[in-house]
């Protein structure tokens, strides 16, 4: 994803037009690379922080700064899911989900 010139051409439209852009694990690499992270708290996958230009590195499982939400990995899929659905269609219906599927709904959120 990170060598792709389309990925980041639709980064930037996604952004520009006011959506959401989700990263987990190693993938947020692809928007600090970019510069999408400057200036916004973040996370990613342990050991991928160098490659998050200009952010400030946060020890939380998501994090939602703006239009970009980050997350640390594959374990943390649940809460960054409900985090995404609370950016679309709002947090009330990130709790309903999130208690639909036995989670802790506020876990993540």
């Amino acid at each position: 994803l990170d060598a792709c010139r389309s990925v980041g051409n639709l980064i930037g439209a996604t952004l520009d037009r006011g959506g959401f852009v989700g990263a987990i694990c190693a993938a947020p690499m692809v928007l600090g690379r970019r510069g999408y992270l400057k200036g916004r708290r973040a996370v990613c996958f342990p050991g991928f922080e160098k490659y998050l230009e200009g952010a400030t590195i946060v020890h939380e499982d998501v994090v939602r700064d703006g239009q970009i939400v980050t997350s640390r990995s594959m374990g943390t899929a649940l809460p960054f899911a409900l985090e995404l659905v609370a950016c679309l269609f709002g947090r009330e219906r990130s709790l309903e989900i999130g208690s639909a599927v036995s989670a802790d709904p506020s876990a993540g959120i």
